[in-house]
């Protein structure tokens, strides 16, 4: 991956990119795209706040309903830009586990 496409990135989405790297995490939480992006070409898994969520859900870590709570305040109460086209194919996804 290019080196000017890492700075792009703000110091701690490059921190965290690097350590994934140095340390083999194959795995990083992140709700920003050009973060994701530059996760995927570097090999490395990039998960979101809805697939922390589903995942929460599938673990049986909470319910259907929380689950379904949890993705429409993303929505409604949260600053993260999710429309409500993703809330309702995610929350219909949640169902079909």
């Amino acid at each position: 991956m290019p080196e000017n496409d890492l700075e792009k990135l703000q110091a701690g989405e490059r921190e965290c990119l690097c350590l994934c790297k140095n340390l083999k995490v194959v795995t990083l939480l992140t709700d920003d795209l050009a973060a994701r992006d530059a996760a995927k070409r570097l090999n490395i898994t990039p998960v979101g706040s809805l697939g922390v969520i589903v995942r929460a859900y599938r673990d049986d870590r909470i319910s259907l309903e929380e689950a379904e709570r949890y993705i429409s305040d993303l929505d409604s109460t949260s600053s993260l830009f999710v429309t409500r086209a993703i809330v309702e194919l995610a929350i219909g996804e949640l169902k079909k586990i």
